[in-house]
């Protein structure tokens, strides 16, 4: 009883991180790239 709850706990806890990683990561992404565009931006000089 108790292995199969200990288990199920550690599914549910790695189900929640794998959520969290594909919610995460394309906002990472975007906000990685938004933050890449600004730098180069503001290194160039504006025309």
């Amino acid at each position: 009883m108790m292995g199969s709850s200990d288990l199920a706990a550690m599914y549910t806890d790695w189900t929640a991180v794998i959520l969290l990683l594909l919610t995460a990561a394309p906002l990472a992404v975007v906000v990685a790239t938004a933050a890449f565009f600004i730098r180069q931006q503001q290194k160039k000089p504006t025309r």
